[in-house]
């Protein structure tokens, strides 16, 4: 072989049974001297490898089959990638060679399995180094057609008739009312014997209009005069007063009572008869009519089937996850909660950050599948129905996403339930293996370019030397492929810094540093991508300001 060209294209392909497929090209040319057969297989299996190796790059790096551990092996990975796999092969004659192109379509869990299984997954152990919490919700609903409503209820009634009543009065009501005239007389009379506080001698007089003068000497205990009675009237003086009033004494009253008192036996004799009769007549029709075009939310089901094959999927990919059961039940305890709920409340930021302090999960993992039973087939008489998932996975001490992603399926089975099982597992199918291929992708890149680390010097006081001291150190340290300064002040300096070395960051900057006595007493701190370092004790540092105050 004289050249060897390779070309590469990397393609999602929808609805592959178990991975994302990906399609690789590969490019060699040959001499054209010989047997026309022996050239196009010399040719085409020089193509396939240079396709495989293409395909290795893709998974592990760009730089990775220039590793001699990794170089060794490619005939022999090569040679596990069967013919079935070449979807595309053209050759022609340039010159005096022969040029041969191959593509071939790989499933993607299947050929990092591969890669795995031999020992060359690189970014396959860095993975299983970060944890994912995962956790999902799952939906049974059937959808929202106000065209066709779910369900219509009308109810009709008619009332028709007549009602009659008639009230009466007995003789012996009659004798217990004149009863409790007498007596409501007679209290009448006491109250206004024992309000009088007059004592003395009156003459009165009734003129020909009905009015009544009074006139006479009166003393109390006071030596002033007064009158009580039903309407009171006054007058002042110790020997005269003179009193007027529409006949509204006591003594008055009692005459008025005693009269009207005759007069109602008078009239009424020894019984009282009263009718109050009350007839009534109704025709009452009511109507009512009630419409639903959708379900009651029934809230989460109580067994995430779409959860569940996901979590699958990650595994299939070495992906290390945890099961959110443990940990949401220590955490919410007897207060189910759901995904919207915790979204949508400072729940989800509570539960993150207790995901990372007793899970010791490095990312967090949460999504929401939908599941719409779309009633039956008629040319088939299955069930129908179709699912949407969506995810998204996000580290929790920055909050960086790495692997988000949206789907949907459609699918079919015997009843609701088997149809809701199929659905969910081409959800996961589809959707994990992308998801799988975006983390593993995170830390292939991570691997290649470095990752990102936030690093922040403290201190009491740190002049101008210390920082440029602090910098220079951070240049020099082996791995550091790139460093931005954030922030820099008399108390704070910080860094964004890409390092792709094996050693942590925080010991490969302190090495840097042993030797300046300015940072004899350096301390550290990391969490995730954030790393503190302290000139004195970070613990200290964390409890006070830089003002000496406590936060």
């Amino acid at each position: 072989m004289k050249k060897t060209l390779i070309v590469l294209s990397l393609l999602a392909a929808f609805g592959h049974a178990y991975g994302k497929e990906v399609q690789v090209t590969g490019e060699a040319s040959v001499s054209a001297t010989g047997s026309p057969l022996a050239i196009q297989s010399s040719a085409k299996a020089q193509a396939k490898l240079a396709a495989v190796s293409n395909a290795v790059n893709i998974m592990l790096g760009p730089d990775a089959t220039k590793d001699p551990a990794v170089a060794s092996q490619l005939q022999s990975i090569a040679s596990q990638v069967t013919n079935d796999r070449i979807i595309k092969s053209d050759g022609a004659v340039a010159g005096n060679e022969y040029v041969m192109s191959v593509t071939l379509a790989l499933d993607d869990k299947e050929f990092r399995k591969l890669l795995s299984d031999m020992g060359l997954a690189s970014n396959t152990s860095t993975t299983r180094s970060f944890s994912i919490l995962a956790i999902m919700d799952e939906f049974f609903t059937t959808p929202t057609d106000l065209k066709a409503p779910l369900e219509e209820l009308e109810e009709f009634s008619h009332e028709k008739g007549k009602s009659f009543k008639d009230k009466s009065v007995s003789a012996k009501s009659a004798k217990q009312a004149n009863a409790s005239s007498a007596s409501d007389a007679s209290s009448v009379d006491a109250r206004a014997s024992s309000n009088a506080k007059v004592s003395g001698s009156y003459d009165t007089r009734v003129d020909a209009s009905g009015k009544m003068s009074a006139q006479g000497a009166a003393r109390d205990s006071d030596g002033a005069a007064s009158f009580s009675g039903s309407r009171s009237a006054s007058f002042s003086g110790r020997d005269k007063g003179q009193l007027s009033g529409e006949r509204s004494d006591a003594a008055s009253y009692k005459e008025a009572q005693a009269s009207s008192r005759s007069d109602a036996s008078a009239k009424s004799g020894a019984s009282v008869s009263a009718k109050n009769v009350a007839s009534e007549e109704h025709d009452n029709v009511r109507y009512k009519k009630l419409v639903k075009y959708q379900p009651q939310n029934r809230g989460p089901e109580k067994t995430s089937q779409t959860y569940n094959a996901l979590k699958g999927q990650l595994q299939d990919y070495d992906i290390k996850v945890l099961d959110n059961d443990l940990f949401k039940s220590r955490y919410f305890k007897n207060k189910p909660i759901t995904i919207d709920q915790m979204q949508n409340s400072q729940e989800l930021a509570k539960y993150v950050a207790y995901a990372k302090q007793d899970a010791k999960a490095d990312f967090f993992m949460v999504g929401t599948s939908i599941i719409i039973d779309s009633g039956k087939n008629a040319a088939t008489g299955e069930t129908t129905c179709t699912g949407v998932m969506s995810v998204k996975t996000y580290s929790t001490a920055s909050g960086e996403d790495i692997a988000s992603e949206t789907t949907s399926e459609t699918g079919a089975g015997l009843n609701p339930n088997d149809c809701a099982g199929n659905v969910a597992k081409k959800l996961a199918s589809f959707g994990g293996s992308t998801i799988s291929a975006r983390v593993q992708d995170y830390w292939k890149r991570r691997n290649t370019y470095g990752k990102e680390y936030i690093l922040t010097l403290k201190g009491s006081s740190l002049p101008l030397m210390t920082r440029m001291a602090f910098a220079k150190a951070i240049k020099s340290v082996p791995g550091v492929v790139k460093d931005v300064q954030r922030s820099s002040s008399d108390t704070e300096y910080q860094v964004v810094v890409t390092y792709k070395g094996s050693d942590p960051i925080d010991q490969a900057v302190a090495m840097n540093l042993a030797s300046q006595s300015a940072f004899a007493n350096l301390d550290s701190r990391t969490d995730g991508d954030q790393v503190t370092l302290c000139l004195a004790s970070c613990a200290s540092m964390a409890s006070k300001a830089p003002s000496g105050k406590k936060k």
